[in-house]
């Protein structure tokens, strides 16, 4: 009998402590049941809170810092799958990768292509050279203008197959310089393409 009636004591308890805790709830928010669970550990977290904060200045002032090394290697991935994705037509890496501006000149591009029913066969060979020519910034946001060497095979085909543009057996050298552009405050890790500009060139540069 004393069994039953601890046990039925605890459930009440616990009804009387559900009754308590949804009355906080609904009056303090949602975690003042926790009040006194943190409470309890108020110290050992006060402790945990600044250490973080100030790891947390630390990477915050850490991402802050613009890294040549780093940025190169980006650059040279984004310059190869915008070439790759201009050459066959992706719309869908190009907005990705590009501002707005940018993307709508690739477009106009691409779609008068397509309505022409012209065929760009296309080979990325590689990139010979990439160099960070200038970097600027205002605060944190950064413009950075980069010149790529690289090789590639193209023509352009039209809608009988004829080439009227390039050779598919002749390696080309392209000269580009462009122009990335992002704020580091920002969560979007991209950095965005905003300006190209392009030369053919019969030999590779010296520089």
């Amino acid at each position: 009998m004393n069994e039953n009636f601890g046990f039925i004591d605890i459930i009440l308890l616990a009804f009387i402590a559900g009754l308590i805790i949804l009355r906080l709830r609904n009056s303090l928010g949602k975690g003042a049941e926790d009040s006194i669970l943190r409470a309890k550990n108020l110290q050992s977290v006060n402790i945990d809170l600044s250490e973080k904060k100030d790891k947390d200045i630390a990477s915050s002032t850490e991402a802050k810092q613009f890294n040549e090394t780093t940025f190169l290697k980006g650059a040279q991935a984004a310059y190869e799958m915008i070439v790759n994705a201009f050459a066959n037509g992706d719309k869908k890496i190009l907005k990705d990768l590009t501002d707005p501006e940018i993307y709508k000149n690739f477009i106009s591009v691409i779609d008068e292509r397509q309505s022409k029913k012209i065929k760009n066969e296309f080979t990325f060979i590689g990139i010979k050279k990439a160099k960070i020519e200038e970097v600027k910034n205002q605060d944190t946001l950064y413009s950075v203008k980069v010149r790529f060497i690289s090789e590639i095979i193209s023509s352009i085909k039209d809608g009988s197959g004829k080439i009227i543009a390039g050779n598919n057996n002749e390696i080309q050298t392209v000269n580009d310089v462009w122009v990335f552009r992002k704020d580091l405050n920002s969560e979007d890790p991209i950095w965005y393409l905003t300006e190209i500009s392009q030369t053919l060139d019969d030999t590779d540069p010296k520089k």
